[in-house]
């Protein structure tokens, strides 16, 4: 065997190494999930205390609201930095909310101060 077989096995060595080594991933099989705009659906009104809020989730204890058919108790929200921005998050308080009904949860779409 001469150099030059050395190098020209080699080289298709090289070559055959450049293919494919695992399936591409499809968008379809993404692990994170777009969440869908909750602009369209419908808010709904109530009033409550804050009990505690935990990251992205504001409990709530409020006096329900039947146009959405949610009975009074305590609730988790899912809350976001621009509905809290300028509203009492301490626990004790006493609010008005608006909400919305959407696939993963409540939403919190407002929160007012109420004396």
């Amino acid at each position: 065997m001469t150099f030059r077989d050395i190098v020209f096995a080699f080289a298709l060595l090289g070559l055959a190494a450049c293919g494919k080594d695992s399936p591409q991933e499809s968008p379809k099989d993404s692990p994170v999930d777009a969440v869908a705009s909750t602009e369209g659906l419908p808010s709904y009104g109530s009033q409550g205390v804050i009990a505690s809020l935990d990251g992205q989730i504001l409990t709530l204890d409020h006096e329900g609201a039947s146009a959405a058919g949610l009975k009074p108790g305590r609730d988790g929200f899912k809350v976001y930095a621009d509905v809290v921005a300028d509203a009492p998050i301490t626990p004790g308080s006493r609010v008005s909310f608006s909400f919305k009904k959407t696939p993963q949860g409540l939403e919190l779409a407002e929160l007012r101060d109420r004396p």
